[in-house]
Parts: C-alpha cells; structure tokens; sequence
C-alpha cells in the first residue's frame, strides 16, 4: 500500500472541488471509510493478476487493507490538501477492526502490527472502537500490550475470551469505555471482578457462559443496555433474572441461539418484574416454526414489565425461519404490564400474524406511537395449526383505513407518529394518501411529536413506483407542513441486492 506523497497541485480534480470548506471534505473522507468494502478484483487477484485460489491470503488482503483504511490512503495521494485533512483528522482513524486472520504468518502479524501501531498514533487522543474477532489464528501477546497502552482512549471493545484476564493489568485505565462485548469462556475464572476501573460503562454484551459466575458481580446498576446471548432455557432463565436487577429505563436485548429441531421442552420458567423501558428479542439461527413459538411463549409468560415503552421481536433467518406471533402470550404480558398505557414502540416486522390477532393487539395499545409491521414473504409452510397464511398480507387498504383518524370517528393507534411497513405493495395508493394527510392535521400532530414519519420499503420482487399524483401530493405535504412528514420508498435490505437498487430512483421523498 502506497504512501508516497502526492504532488502539490489539484489540476486533476473537477473544477471548484478544493473550494470546498475543510470540514466538508472530512464528512466525505469519513463516508468514504465507513462505506469500505474491497473491490473484488484488488482483494481476490495475485500481483500477476491471477484469480487467488488461497481463501486465507484472499481474506489476509481485506483485513489489511481495512486495518491500514485503505480508502483513506487513497485520498490521500491525490493533493497536499487532502493528504493533510485525510491524515490528520484523528477521528478518521479511531475504528480499530482486528480479525485474526492478520496473525496466520509471522511476516503477516509484523506488517499488522506495524499499521496498527500507524492507526493508533493517527488517532492521537480521539476515542477508540476497537473490536477483535477471534477464531483459528490466536492474537499475539503484543496486541494487547499496543492497544493497552491507549486504554484510556477505549469508547467501545469487543473482547475475545482469550484477553478477558488481561483487563486486570489496565485496572482505573478505562476512564472513556463506554461498551464493553464480553466474551467469557467457562474456564475464565475470576475475571468477572474488574468493574471498578469502567466508571462510564453503560453498555454489556455477555455471552451465556458468563451467567455461571456471580452475576452480582456485574456493573448492572451503572447500565443502559444489557445484550445477552443465550443458548438453552437455563442460560435465558438466567438472563432474565439479571434483567430484574437492572435500573429503571434500561433496554434489555435477549438473542437466544435455537438450532433446529430440539428435544428440549421450554417448561414453565420463575416469574420476573423488571423495569426496563425496552425489550428486544431475537432468535438466532434455523429453527422450526412451532418450536420457536413454544420458546417466545414461554419467555413472554414469565416476564412482567411495567414500564415498558418499546418491544422488538426479530428472527436472524427470516424468511427462513419465520416467528410465529405469540399471540395469547403477548395479550397476557400486556395485561399483566399495563402496555395499554405504557408501549410506544411495537416492532414485528419478521413475525408472522393475522390481521385479525394484529387488529386485536393495536385496539389494546392505545398509547402506541410507532408501527413498523410487515407482509408475510413466501415462506416454506408453516403448520395449519398456527393458523397463519404463508402469504397473508396485513398493509392493505383496510389496515391503512383503521389507522386514518376520521371526525367524529375513532381509530386504531391515535397516538401513530411512525408507520413502518415492509410490503408487497397490494394498497391502493390513495388510502396511503388518506392516511399522511389525516395524521399531518394540528390536532394529530399536537398528540404526538408534531410530525408524521412514513416509510414503505417493498418485499423482494414486489417493487413498483406510486401513482404520480399521489407521489406529488406527499411531497407538497412535505413541504406545506414545513417538513413536518417524512416519506421514504425503498427496496427491503435482500432487494437492493437483488435488484441493484434499479428502482429506488422511484419513490423517495424526504
């Protein structure tokens, strides 16, 4: 990787680009880095322009050129200007990301070694986000010794189980560290006693193995976010133990690991209060169907929250594996928890429901003031018995009308200030219409927080452009309400790749 210096002139740069101020040339270098994938041709090529049959030299070269932020070094070479703005803005260089494919060859880890020591003097005093994967190479001792030395420089760190021991020689040299990713192997005995020296910890990653130590010995008073990671009914039982110990207004993510089909029975769990303000579940992995829905069921019924503001349920592999909404379960945690005057957030895009259980859920969530619900993409079947379509379709006009407030009338959701709706586009564009004008009148958006955000993002091979004069009337809302409503179109996250983003030129408007 080149670092010769470039030559003092902008000739070859389009006419008026070096007008532009410092500032907005180190949000371009900044996007610039953030958005680094290697091209193919660069990372999977030999010198001599042969395809690299070695999948470990092929990855070796996207992990160096992300330590050494190739793209930086790019702009670099192009004038004195923006080699001195790309190599002196320390925030530029304060993403640390370290995979232990860097370490498979001795001259591969000293040439790593060597940019990492470059990056971290880059970064000066600005705040570290370091984060180390581990797997078939081990990091060298060194590693550690580099990056401790600008400990107190840490923000964020994911730490590997083989460096969790290490934390007591930079004891009180973590004054910054604001999250910490721990990933504690059953033999890492006694490393759980080293909060003292994260005064500003407010975030926890743990892993489940660390739910066999004494959880009290964990900085939960001081937390904002707990995640934990789970792999069977004892580990998640025991997470949600600790989540009771947590502060009032803290966000608990629960990511459980279901592989397959299981034998194992998601008995009847100990009851739990908790005053968290937001709870996110995810289930990681293939599983089936009716098992998935006897884990959330299980979880749902043991758990009593109430102060909850915001509830996620998302499954890793969908469509794949689809959820099936937990219906009764959920009816009940709201009754138990008071979410009528509580929930404001209800995300369910990757869960398979009725309109009928969806209808029941919003009636019974009055103080709801963001949405985001999907159609059901085609799926492998789903067991009768659940009584959920493979295709059921819940963004319909009928769902659009419930949620459009009418004088003299009520509505599902009064209080709605965000729609988000993954769709197969089968709604007539005008109930869209009916909708973003009725929630943008005064009364509306004095109930709420005085704007109205929409976006529609289409299912895969569902993409189409809104009627024109719909489309047009949006973006005069927009700009009449003084941009209090927000409308964004686009494809779902697989259909950008599928499609190339071909479409998106079609419907957005902010």
């Amino acid at each position: 990787m080149s670092t010769s210096k470039p030559t003092e002139t902008a000739a070859i740069l389009p006419s008026g680009i070096n007008r532009f101020p410092a500032e907005l040339l180190v949000e371009i270098f900044a996007l610039c880095w953030r958005s680094f994938t290697p091209r193919f041709a660069e990372i999977y090529t030999t010198p001599s322009g042969e395809v690299c049959q070695d999948n470990s030299t092929a990855s070796y070269k996207t992990e160096i050129a992300r330590l050494a932020h190739a793209p930086l070094l790019a702009v670099s070479q192009v004038c004195m200007k923006w080699r001195a703005i790309a190599l002196g803005t320390s925030f530029l260089w304060c993403d640390v990301e370290l995979d232990c494919v860097l370490w498979d060859r001795p001259d591969h880890s000293t040439t790593a070694l060597g940019l990492l020591e470059s990056t971290l003097t880059r970064g000066r005093s600005s705040p570290l986000n370091i984060s180390l994967t581990e797997g078939a190479y081990p990091f060298p001792a060194p590693v550690f010794a580099m990056l401790a030395m600008h400990s107190h420089r840490w923000q964020t760190f994911t730490c590997p189980s083989s460096f969790i021991d290490a934390f007591q020689g930079i004891r009180d040299k973590l004054p910054r560290l604001q999250k910490l990713y721990l990933d504690a192997g059953p033999d890492e005995a006694g490393s759980l006693d080293m909060w003292g020296s994260m005064p500003n910890l407010t975030s926890l990653v743990l892993v489940a193995d660390v739910f066999a130590y004494d959880r009290h010995k964990l900085p939960l008073k001081q937390l904002r976010e707990l995640e934990c990671t789970t792999l069977d009914r004892d580990d998640t039982e025991s997470a949600l133990s600790v989540m009771s110990l947590l502060p009032t207004a803290t966000e608990f993510r629960l990511a459980i690991q279901l592989f397959g089909n299981t034998d194992e029975a998601w008995l009847e769990m100990n009851s739990v209060t908790a005053d968290i303000s937001g709870f996110f579940l995810q289930l990681l992995e293939d599983f089936a169907c009716d098992y998935s829905l006897e884990v959330l069921q299980c979880i749902l019924n043991s758990i009593t929250l109430p102060l909850l503001t915001r509830f996620e349920l998302e499954s890793y592999n969908y469509p794949r594996c689809p959820l099936l909404w937990p219906h009764r379960a959920f009816l009940a945690l709201s009754t138990r928890s008071s979410l009528n005057s509580t929930l404001q957030t209800l995300e369910i895009y990757d869960v398979h429901i009725t309109e009928q259980q969806l209808l029941e859920c919003l009636s019974d969530l009055p103080s709801l003031e963001r949405l985001a619900v999907s159609d059901h993409q085609p799926v492998a079947l789903i067991p009768e018995r659940a009584g959920v379509g493979a295709s059921e379709v819940l963004i319909t006009d009928s769902l659009l009308s419930r949620l459009t407030p009418v004088a003299d009338s009520s509505c599902l959701v009064p209080r709605l200030s965000s729609l988000g709706c993954q769709t197969l586009m089968r709604f007539d564009d005008r109930a869209l219409l009916a909708l973003a004008v009725s929630r943008l009148d005064e009364f509306h958006l004095s109930q709420n927080s005085g704007r109205f955000d929409l976006e529609l993002s289409w299912l895969p091979g569902h993409g189409r452009r809104l009627d024109d004069a719909v489309f047009a009337r949006l973006d005069a809302l927009r700009t009449s309400t003084n941009r209090r409503l927000t409308f964004r179109m686009s494809a779902a996250e697989d259909e950008w790749i599928k499609m190339k983003c071909v479409e998106s030129s079609g419907g957005t408007g902010e």
